[in-house]
């Protein structure tokens, strides 16, 4: 898991139009399967402000969850 918050710079274009996933940082464990419960660290940003709304590293908290049970956004589950 990355050690520290990373930088997140929303582009002068508009915003997608379908779901992009994109993995910051790739870890050397097995991947992840649905039922497990995973760990992570996330910041949430606007497209249209570019303001960070939410940051689990604030709190230096992680958050967890059981991947594929329908308890987070779309796109980490």
């Amino acid at each position: 898991m990355a050690k520290t918050k990373p930088s997140i710079e929303i582009p002068a274009t508009p915003p997608p139009t379908t779901l992009e996933i994109e993995d910051i940082e790739v870890g050397d464990g097995p991947e992840a399967a649905p039922g497990q419960t995973v760990e992570v660290h996330y910041a949430g940003v606007s497209w249209s402000t570019g303001k960070e709304f939410d940051a689990s590293w604030e709190r230096r908290k992680t958050f967890s969850f059981r991947l594929g049970a329908g308890q987070v956004i779309q796109g980490w589950d």
